[in-house]
């Protein structure tokens, strides 16, 4: 069983993100999600995919899901379609993004696989919600379906997983909880069928509630033979 790792950079300038980016090739990472919002300029951000042979996930998060800042909604969708067209392998565009499904044509039309995420601060919804959300994701079309919800208790984290359970035959998915009661979903669902699952690249460098560190996830993935 692969047990696939992204991990998550954040940084303000372009410089120090690809100090960042070499650091997490020296650690033998599956994936790299780079987190556009965090930059302060977004100029020259297309010399990133010359840097590395690691796929890269671009991620330019809104403000009401967990994104850096507030930003131009146009020139934040720009920066996703040029992150497709120079070069990233994936693009993450939030489900409740207005005009989804021609920005998700759009991105694989340049040769992205475009993730379709959708981000819960809150709770955890419902299993039938959740399949309900897979299945918008996928309408609008998700080549990955992602759900990323806040656990409350020990089922929230049941749910997500059982959710890639249901769902990683026949899709790429990507489902786990935030928050401190969140870390066991965020562990275990490459175990249960997700695609991939995230960490940070260091204690402090965390880009959502409740990341654990790609030593940490990889040592207990050691200790339980995966």
């Amino acid at each position: 069983m692969k047990t696939k790792i992204c991990i998550s950079l954040r940084a303000q300038t372009l410089d120090e993100l690809l100090k960042l980016i070499h650091e997490a090739e020296s650690l033998n990472v599956d994936i790299i999600e780079i987190r556009l919002d965090f930059l302060s300029s977004l100029k020259g951000f297309e010399r990133i995919t010359g840097e590395t042979s690691v796929p890269l996930i671009a991620t330019n998060r809104r403000l009401q899901e967990g994104g850096f800042k507030q930003q131009n909604e146009e020139i934040r969708i720009k920066s996703l379609i040029k992150a497709a067209n120079v070069g990233f392998n994936y693009v993450d565009v939030e489900l409740a993004t207005e005009g989804i499904s021609e920005i998700v044509t759009k991105i694989r039309d340049l040769g992205a696989e475009p993730i379709v995420s959708y981000h819960d601060f809150k709770r955890t919804p419902t299993f039938s919600d959740l399949e309900k959300i897979v299945e918008k994701e996928k309408r609008v079309g998700a080549e990955i379906c992602k759900i990323v919800t806040t656990a409350n208790s020990v089922d929230d984290n049941v749910r997500c997983l059982l959710l890639n359970v249901a769902f990683g035959e026949e899709t790429k998915i990507v489902c786990f909880a935030m928050g401190e009661k969140g870390a066991l979903s965020r562990i275990l669902a490459p175990i249960f069928g997700a695609y991939f699952t995230y960490a940070s690249l260091k204690e402090g460098s965390e880009t959502a509630p409740g990341q654990l560190s790609i030593s940490s996830i990889k040592e207990i993935y050691r200790t339980l033979g995966v």
